[in-house]
């Protein structure tokens, strides 16, 4: 039996998701000549809530020892020291198990097939609040960063493809080796995804700037721009039928999953090639508020979200023309 089928069998999925993303961040095995690997990691005395969170979620199946305080003496430093707590497991199989799969020759290389089999939100949430920031300028999100250095390019361009593959974020290599986001749609898509993982201690990562009193500058008449494609033969009659599917649209983006169909699909794609015609219309405060959460969820402009209305209303005609049909023949069967 090979090495991760058994880690597989001993321990859970969700336990070897957050193991897997505790090896792409600051977790390690130690390589010692003469001893026995230990699975271990530690964090800074600021995220001392963060360590013993991990060790809670993961004593029962890798036997870690109880968090310890540690001051290192270090002139480099603006406080000529450095304080965190770590933890490291007791030698046993699991911590052979995963220097075989992570350290075969002694060193740290990325096990393809099985950081894919154990990939989804969780392992990118612990992944995120070992290795990951947020960059905020001037109230606007600007970036997010995985920390990848100890990886190679090539094994971090597989990284991206399985970011893609798992969960459709596009990230890119920035010059120092690490793979970033920058692109404001996939940055809020990233943060839904990993929120309901995040530690308390790690809120910083997850936080952004309220925008509510952009709310109060969205005037009652407003110019919507849509694709030639989209019918309309009375703006405000047709516009105001299509933002009457605000509602559900919110309640999806607000479900990771449907949030995920609607990347995947490409329907926050603004196709910038098609003629568009401008509809002045008058909107009521319910509508505002509606466009400006389903705004703040994606970052997608008034159009993009009027056009996505659209879609789940020719959607539900499609879907209701096609039940219609159904009963017909049923009926005339009859």
């Amino acid at each position: 039996m090979d090495s991760e089928k058994q880690l597989s069998e001993l321990i859970p999925y969700n336990q070897l998701c957050m193991i897997v993303g505790k090896l792409l961040g600051d977790g390690n095995v130690s390589i010692e000549k003469g001893r026995q690997p230990r699975f271990r990691f530690s964090h800074c005395l600021k995220d001392k809530e963060w360590v013993f969170w991990c060790y809670e979620q993961l004593k029962d199946y890798v036997e870690l020892s109880f968090p310890k305080y540690r001051k290192v003496l270090d002139q480099r430093l603006k406080d000529g020291y450095s304080e965190s707590y770590y933890t490291q497991s007791k030698v046993g199989e699991v911590s052979t198990l995963l220097k075989e799969i992570w350290y075969p020759q002694d060193k740290k290389v990325l096990p393809l097939e099985f950081v894919n089999a154990h990939f989804s939100p969780l392992t990118l949430a612990w992944w995120y609040q070992d290795d990951g920031s947020l960059t905020i300028s001037n109230s606007t999100i600007r970036k997010i960063i995985l920390s990848t250095n100890s990886f190679s390019n090539q094994e971090n361009k597989k990284l991206i493809e399985i970011l893609f593959t798992h969960l459709h974020l596009s990230f890119s290599l920035d010059s120092q080796n690490r793979l970033v986001i920058y692109d404001q749609k996939q940055i809020l898509y990233f943060l839904s995804l990993v929120r309901e993982f995040i530690h308390p201690c790690m809120s910083r990562k997850v936080n952004i700037p309220n925008n509510n009193s952009q709310l109060f500058h969205l005037n009652k008449r407003t110019t919507i721009t849509l694709p030639l494609t989209i019918p309309v033969t009375s703006p405000t009659k047709d516009l105001r039928h299509f933002l009457s599917y605000l509602p559900e649209l919110l309640l999806q983006l607000q479900n990771r999953s449907t949030y995920h169909h609607f990347l995947k699909h490409e329907f926050f794609l603004e196709n910038t090639d098609c003629k568009r015609k401008s509809y002045q219309i008058q909107l009521g405060q319910n509508e505002l508020r509606l466009l400006h959460e389903c705004r703040e969820i994606t970052g997608l402009s008034m159009n993009q979200i009027t056009e996505i209305c659209y879609i789940l209303q020719r959607n539900r005609n499609k879907n209701l023309i096609k039940e219609q049909k159904i009963a017909y023949q049923l009926l005339t069967k009859n």
